[in-house]
Parts: structure tokens; C-alpha cells; sequence
């Protein structure tokens, strides 16, 4: 891997000019706070839900980074941040407790090892994901990483790929699998090989959120070559066709909703005609189909134990991927280096890869080193080898950073795990489960395709608030199809472990052999399921038990006090203006869902405004 995946916008380092002076001016008390937030969030950096610190969020195209970049990524989190690094599910990473003022200085050192920033936020095209299996997978029609990085490189040059109604998400699967989840994006491609040539099969208008949406078909299927032009065309339709005055209502898929797939295809066809007169490229990247195997493969394969540790065997022979478990998506900085110089120094790509369940992968790894890799990894501060039950968690930030969330995903995940530890859960139960958790009803968490999924929720009891949690159950999204998880109950948050503990429990006794959750819950019924969760809803006075009435973790009360709108959505409506026209857009053109929109049946908490 070389630094630069693909060629960063000559303008990059004014940008960057620019907003050094955007910071200075308001610092100095000459820009308003609201100028400069619109400003700042499409550059990825978000004030977190304590007023003065920042987060900021670094795009990973197709989640690969290589060792300079890992070094540099730990180095500016050492020396700005919290000494933490933090993968997101969609394949960024992340550094918090960030002052302001150090924002400009990031952004040029992250340049210089070629990871850029703009679009990391707001309103913008986001950070284009892959399946992270892509290249090695035996499942996989062909490698879809260098289409990753091919859009990326146009989209990043265009202007009005910062100024959408709302963000723009693209993913890239390499199979029906469809592990970069295709089907729930606004722009999907998922590989398909016909009559030899490398091509997509295209969807359109998913989303997950509160209104989750499973994507159309644009296309049946379209030649690799055609992937820029399909993203310039959906780019256009989107900047002309999104709701620039309702900002809950301005994705993609409310525009599918609003006028229909069929006119949106008709509408499709004609901008692609105009994206093809006015000269956008083709891509003549060379793509190799893999060997066919893949006809009989549905997917990864599933984890082998060799010398002590879990690998993923490769298709190409000889080499194994390992899969690395970042207690919910966090490692310290001089871990997050010292994986990046193991990468260097025993992968084949020299590189690693992000994953939207919040690990890392370290691919091309010989068979003959894999003990040799092993000693080096359990040297580390953080245990990324041994299998844990927080290890089948995936959780947003919540209230602990996020100004949208209501409670505390992470203390939640870390006590459903302690739960399930100490019910004695078996690991082939543990590794048939997966557990999505979200602060708020949107779905930073992706809890909408979860096997079993929570979001935050509150209940007011006698006056008093109760944190609380919507759980669901059957998400997926894969071959088969989409399906969003079914509510089964509502539960007080410190009786969640309880209830997560209850149906690990179940399942495990009424499985039957080699069962997956999703297959036992089709099996069983949601009946079950929400018999478990009545169990665990009752919530007893205060006076015999306060800490129902306090988020996990913490010991004050809880309350929605620091709710607030999210930044996510920031420049929708401050800088509205009129999209460009078709001419204009050739030439010079949070990780939160439905900002500021609480959408709980029964819930009593006051939308953020």
C-alpha cells in the first residue's frame, strides 16, 4: 500500500488555509459560533456534549490504512486528543477531546500521510465504505476496494459534494453477503461478474434511522467502468431533488418516498445522459474476476484456530486475515501504532483494515508468522486476541459525547457483557449472537439490522424519568434481503443486562445445533421474545430501587439535560441556498440519522430543537 490510495484535490492545503483563518476569526470573536459550526462539520469535527471539546473524525476510504498512516493517526491523538483512537461503523476513525484550536494544525499532518477530513461531516458526500473482506474473500465476484477509492477521488473534487441537503452515504459490497450493507445506503454496488466482465448490481435510497429504508434498484446492472458516473448522476438528482427545508426529511430516501422509484429511474436516466455529454470519466481501473470459486460460497468463512489464535483463512493460499477486537471500537495510541508496525512489517498489503462492527483486520498474513504476529499482539496493552462477550457488541457514542443521545450505549454494552460473563454463555452461543446498541433512535449503532438491537428511550414513572431501552429483534442484511429488527419491548436500562442475559440464556437452551440467532428467532416467533422482555420491563418505586432511575454507570439521576440538536446536519439549513444548476454542478460544483427527531411511541422526552 502507498500512502495516498488515491490523488487528493490540488486545492487540499488551501482548504485547509481557509479554515485555519474560519478558526482564528473565531477564536478572535469575529465569526459566530453557528458560521463556523457550519463550517467545521463538513471538515468531520463535532463539539461533543461538553461544550469546548471536539471531535474529529478522519475518512478511511474502503477502511484501509497503512502503517504511516496508523503511526501518525496514534501520534496526533497522543498529543491533541484523549489518547484514544476510535473506529466508527462506517470504517472512520475517530479522536476525542480535541481543543478548537488545534483542529487546523490535525487536518495538515493527517494531509500529509493522505488521509483528508473534508466531507468527514454534515451535509457532504461521506466517507465511501467496503466490505473489509474485499481482496481475500473465496465468496467475492472480485476485489471492490479500488472502485472505493476511484469514487472517492472524483466525488472529493466536485464542490457540491459539500453543500447536499443532507450526507451521502456509498457502499461497496463484493458479494451478495454484502457485508459494506449495499442495501441500506443511499448509493449501493454489489459485485456481480456477467459473461466475464466485472460489474454491479446498483440500489438507490436506504437508509437506517428512525424511518429506516431498504434501498431500490437503480440498476439490474451496470460495467465497473460506469461506478463515477452512476455517483455523479445519483449526486446531482439528490443536490436538485432533497428537501432543503426539512431537515428530518431531507436523505435521499425521502426523495424515492416523495416521488416514486419509477420517475426517480426516468429522472436518473436523463441526468446520466448529461453526466455523459459533459465529459465525466469513466473508470479504467483493471479489475480481475476471481477464480469462480465463489459460485458455491456464500460469504466469509468462519474463523479457524491456528496456533492459539482465531484467523480467517484467505482465498489466496498460504495466508490468513486476523481479526482484531477493539473493546467497542477503542484502542490506546501506542497499540493503535505498534498494530500499524506488525502490519508493515508481516502483512502483505502492509496495511489494516477498518470494519463497520468496529475491529480491525490484519490481512496477508503468512501461515509460517502467524505465531510470530500472536507474541507481538499479546504484547500489546489492550487483549485484541481473546474472544470476549463485549467483542459481539457494537454501540454509538450516546450521551457520553453525542449531544443527540439519551443514554449511555457503551456503560450499557459493557454491562450486558459482564451479564452474559457471568450467565456462563457459551462462546459457539456467544459467536451465533450480535448485539447492536444505540443511545437514541437513530442508527449510528446500525441497530435497525441487528440480530438483537437497542436504542435509547426514556419513561417518566411517578414524576421521575427512567432511562430506558427499545429493544429489537431479526435485523439483517445480506443475501437474503433486508429485514429491519422488530420492537419486542421496552425495558428501564439497568434491567437491560438482565434481559440481555435472559435471551442469551434461551437461546442457548432451545437451540438447535450449529443455529444462528436470526435462524432461532424465525424459528421461535417474536412471541417469545417479547414474553423475555416483560420479564425485565417493571420498574419498582424509587424509594426501593434509585438506580432504575439513573443511566448505567453513573450515580446521578437521570435527565435530558445537554440533549440537543446534533451537528451532523449542520449547514442544511444555515447555509441553505438554491441548488446549482445541471451546468453549475458539472463545472464548479455525525454519525446520527433524523437530526433533532425523537420518534419513540410513548416516549416523553422533548425533541431537540
Amino acid at each position: 500500500m502507498n500512502s495516498n490510495f488515491y490523488e487528493l484535490p490540488a486545492d487540499t492545503a488551501a482548504d485547509c488555509d481557509v479554515y485555519e483563518h474560519d478558526v482564528a476569526q473565531f477564536l478572535a470573536g469575529d465569526l459566530s459560533a453557528d458560521v463556523l459550526k457550519a463550517k467545521r462539520v463538513a471538515r468531520g469535527v463535532y463539539e461533543q456534549r461538553q461544550d469546548g471539546t471536539f471531535m474529529s473524525r478522519v475518512r478511511v476510504a474502503g477502511g484501509t490504512l497503512n502503517a504511516e498512516q496508523a503511526r501518525e493517526l496514534a501520534a496526533l491523538s497522543r498529543e491533541f486528543g484523549n489518547g484514544l483512537l476510535h473506529v466508527t461503523t462506517r470504517q472512520d476513525i475517530q479522536f476525542h477531546d480535541v481543543a478548537l484550536g488545534n483542529t487546523p494544525g490535525i487536518m495538515r499532518r493527517l494531509l500529509s500521510v493522505g488521509l483528508p477530513v473534508k466531507g468527514g461531516g454534515g451535509n457532504t458526500v461521506r466517507n465511501v465504505t467496503a466490505c473489509p473482506y474485499a481482496g481475500v474473500c473465496r465468496a467475492e465476484a472480485w476485489d471492490v476496494t479500488p472502485c472505493a477509492y476511484a469514487v472517492t477521488e472524483y466525488l472529493i473534487t466536485v464542490p457540491g459534494s459539500y453543500n447536499l441537503p443532507r450526507k451521502y452515504k456509498i457502499a461497496f459490497s463484493g458479494c451478495g453477503a454484502d457485508c459494506a450493507l449495499a442495501q441500506v445506503s443511499d448509493l449501493g454496488f454489489i459485485a456481480q461478474v456477467r459473461d466475464g466482465t466485472p460489474g454491479f448490481r446498483v440500489l438507490a435510497g436506504g437508509g437506517m434511522g428512525a424511518r429506516s429504508r431498504v434501498a431500490d434498484v437503480l440498476c439490474d446492472w451496470v460495467p465497473a467502468t460506469e461506478i463515477i458516473r452512476v455517483a455523479e448522476t445519483v449526486r446531482r438528482l439528490f443536490d436538485r431533488l432533497g428537501d432543503r427545508t426539512n431537515r428530518n426529511r431531507a436523505r435521499l430516501r425521502y426523495v424515492f418516498d416523495r416521488i416514486g422509484v419509477a420517475a426517480f429511474r426516468q429522472q436518473y436516466d436523463e441526468e446520466m445522459a448529461v453526466v455523459i455529454r459533459e465529459g465525466v470519466p469513466e473508470w479504467r481501473g483493471r479489475l480481475v474476476p476471481a477464480d469462480g470459486t465463489q459460485q458455491n460460497i456464500i460469504g466469509v468463512p468462519p474463523a479457524e484456530i491456528r496456533h492459539g489464535i482465531r484467523v480467517i483463512p484467505q482465498r489466496q493460499a498460504g495466508v490468513v486475515a486476523l481479526p482484531l477486537h477493539l473493546p467497542l471500537g477503542f484502542l490506546p495510541a501506542n497499540d493503535f501504532a505498534r498494530v500499524g508496525e506488525l502490519a508493515a512489517r508481516y502483512s502483505s498489503e502492509s496495511g489494516l483494515r477498518t470494519t463497520r462492527t468496529q475491529h480491525l483486520l490484519l490481512r496477508g498474513v503468512k501461515d509460517a508468522d502467524v505465531p510470530h504476529v500472536a507474541a507481538d499482539l499479546r504484547a500489546l496493552e489492550t487483549d485484541v486476541l481473546t474472544p470476549t462477550p463485549l467483542d459481539r457488541f457494537v454501540a454509538c457514542a450516546g450521551a457520553s459525547t453525542c449531544r443527540l443521545g439519551l443514554c449511555l450505549a457503551r456503560n450499557a454494552a459493557r454491562a450486558c457483557a459482564v451479564a452474559l460473563e457471568a450467565r456462563g454463555v457459551a462462546r459457539d452461543t456467544l459467536d451465533a449472537m450480535q448485539f447492536h446498541i444505540n443511545g437514541c433512535p437513530n442508527a449510528c449503532g446500525q441497530q435497525p439490522v441487528g440480530a438483537i438491537g437497542c436504542y435509547g428511550a426514556s419513561q417518566r414513572v411517578a414524576g421521575r424519568l427512567v432511562p430506558s431501552y427499545v429493544v429489537t429483534i431479526g435485523g439483517r442484511c445480506g443475501v437474503d434481503g433486508v429485514q429491519f429488527g422488530t420492537a419486542v419491548g421496552k425495558v428501564p436500562a439497568a434491567a437491560l443486562p438482565a434481559a440481555m442475559g435472559d435471551l442469551a440464556v434461551a437461546f442457548a437452551s432451545q437451540r438447535a445445533p450449529g443455529e444462528s440467532f436470526l435462524a432461532y428467532a424465525d424459528r421461535m416467533g417474536i412471541e417469545l421474545f417479547k414474553t423475555v422482555l416483560r420479564r425485565n420491563a417493571v420498574i419498582p418505586d424509587f424509594s426501593e430501587r434509585p438506580d432504575f432511575y439513573r443511566d448505567v454507570g453513573v450515580t446521578e439521576c437521570f435527565s435530558l439535560d445537554g440533549c440537543g440538536s446534533g451537528e451532523c446536519g449542520a449547514g442544511a439549513l444555515e447555509n441553505h441556498q438554491p441548488p446549482p444548476s445541471r451546468t453549475q454542478t458539472a463545472t464548479a460544483d455525525a454519525s446520527t440519522d433524523e437530526s433533532g427527531s425523537c420518534c419513540i411511541p410513548g416516549c416523553v422526552c422533548t425533541p431537540p430543537r
